[in-house]
């Protein structure tokens, strides 16, 4: 049992998974019908923070099943750089929220609602709070719902939405209801990622992943900087080789998120570290894998790489004597 609300809400969060599933089967022929009627050229999606690189992630999962142009963009850019952004493309905006009130993100709704009167999908936590009022569709994962600062049940709820869009707007089929004995497989990510969670063994952490596992280790690197204050980075594997390499050394930590599709090529990126002296953890559903998503194979979903990423800045923040509920300076929904 978890004296934290942090600990206690990675654990559950199965439940928000099965929750954020059920939402977008109750919404798939909307969903269906809204694309099929819109005639989108391209998706924005956008985010602050966490949910920026929930965007990433969900645009790109988002092109492959439906073959239309998908984008992440801050929302502060769609606020200071529109013109960068749209063009004379017709474009559906997926904002991503886990409160529905962060500042830019309804700014951001108001302003392409204003200015283009065209569809918004929003992705939240809540479906009553004021960015939901910009909708078109409303995607609520209300068991997503949390009290402490830094995101991990809300941001896996919202990526199982992200994930069950793309598939329902495309007209491919959703899968199956996550099972409740994927809680087993979270709480055992605790104890794999309590071997590497020593603050005083590595000094930095890198988080690689390629193509919609990027955004995953951008908002990894977010939970080891928030939580435990730690110098963390996120690159594409490939990019690794490209210049961050000189910072590796025996007190370097890099955890390679793994594709199925370009494990060849991006285990041999992961070797290569390993010889210049970083403890390397990979993740896939491979077999040859030190961390293996058995999940993954019961229930394809992206979401399963979260659970160890998630304890691991936990824990290390419980060991340099920090309250994973309270990251410093920073406040659950920012209001300007």
């Amino acid at each position: 049992m978890f004296l934290d609300h942090t600990g206690r809400e990675i654990s559950s969060q199965v439940e928000a998974w099965q929750d954020a599933h059920a939402a977008v089967r109750l919404a798939a022929s909307d969903l269906q019908s809204l694309w099929q009627q819109g005639q989108y050229d391209s998706v924005i999606f956008t985010g602050c923070g966490s949910t920026h690189y929930l965007a990433m992630s969900a645009a790109g999962l988002f092109q492959r099943a439906a073959g239309v142009i998908s984008r992440a963009v801050p929302c502060s850019e769609l606020l200071l750089h529109p013109t960068l952004v749209y063009g004379a493309r017709k474009t559906l905006l997926v904002t991503i929220s886990r409160s529905g009130a962060t500042s830019e993100t309804v700014q951001a709704a108001e302003r392409f609602k204003t200015n283009f009167q065209s569809d918004i999908i929003v992705i939240s936590c809540y479906d009553d709070k004021p960015l939901n009022d910009f909708a078109t569709i409303n995607l609520a994962a209300r068991a997503g719902q949390e009290i402490s600062i830094a995101q991990t049940r809300s941001f896996s709820s919202m990526l199982v939405m992200a994930e069950g869009l793309a598939l329902a707007a495309s007209g491919n089929p959703l899968p199956p209801q996550f099972s409740s004995t994927l809680s087993a497989q979270v709480d055992a990510m605790h104890t794999r990622a309590l071997e590497y969670a020593d603050p005083d063994r590595y000094q930095r952490v890198f988080y690689l992943g390629s193509g919609a596992l990027y955004g995953l280790a951008c908002e990894a690197m977010l939970k080891m900087k928030e939580m435990s204050l730690t110098s963390a980075e996120a690159f594409h594997p490939m990019e690794f080789r490209h210049g961050p390499k000189s910072m590796v050394d025996d007190q370097t930590l890099i955890i390679g998120l793994l594709n199925a599709h370009t494990y060849t090529a991006e285990i041999a990126v992961m070797n290569e570290m390993r010889a210049l002296g970083a403890t390397v953890v990979t993740l896939s559903e491979d077999a040859q894998t030190d961390i293996v998503l058995e999940g993954n194979k019961q229930r394809p979903s992206i979401v399963h790489y979260l659970p160890f990423l998630q304890w691991l800045a936990y824990l290390r923040a419980v060991n340099k004597g920090l309250n994973p509920d309270a990251p410093r300076n920073l406040d659950q929904v920012v209001i300007l």
